[in-house]
């Protein structure tokens, strides 16, 4: 986990350089620490050596899709797999309930707006708060409450 509770290391999978740099500048300015690929074979490389909070991938690349990533890197992984959200602008074929069907931790449309990556990046973090919890041998009910 990144060293500010608020902070998330994302990393970011899309065939297409505009879009890595228009994330990679969003997440930035919204407090994350993003890293940015343009395949999925990169992504799989960086997830055997690094831990990610969260990974954001395009749906539609050439070689691997976001479907394949997601399921390769959860045979790899098992439970230490990241939370991923399907990032597309093909929203007519799935919808976001089709996309969490398949395992992914949400989905966002194309073209990104920073008001809907900030909701579903909150949404999608959930799954980070709980495995903090866990790693410290916390449940939601037994860690601490603010008074």
């Amino acid at each position: 986990m990144a060293a500010d509770a608020g902070m998330l290391k994302i990393l970011h999978v899309d065939d297409d350089k505009v879009n890595l740099l228009v994330l990679d500048h969003l997440l930035s300015m919204l407090g994350h620490a993003p890293t940015g690929v343009g395949t999925a074979m990169e992504a799989l490389d960086l997830l055997d050596h690094e831990t990610f909070d969260l990974v954001l991938t395009d749906i539609h690349m050439p070689e691997l899709t976001g479907v394949d990533l997601l399921q390769t890197c959860r045979r790899r992984l098992g439970e230490q797999a990241p939370p991923m959200v399907a990032v597309t602008a093909d929203v007519m074929s799935r919808s976001g309930d089709d996309y969490r069907e398949l395992g992914f931790a949400g989905a966002i449309a194309k073209p990104l707006m920073a008001d809907a990556l900030t909701r579903m990046l909150a949404a999608a973090s959930q799954p980070v708060a709980e495995r903090i919890f866990a790693s410290a041998g916390l449940t939601k009910k037994s860690a601490p409450q603010a008074v």
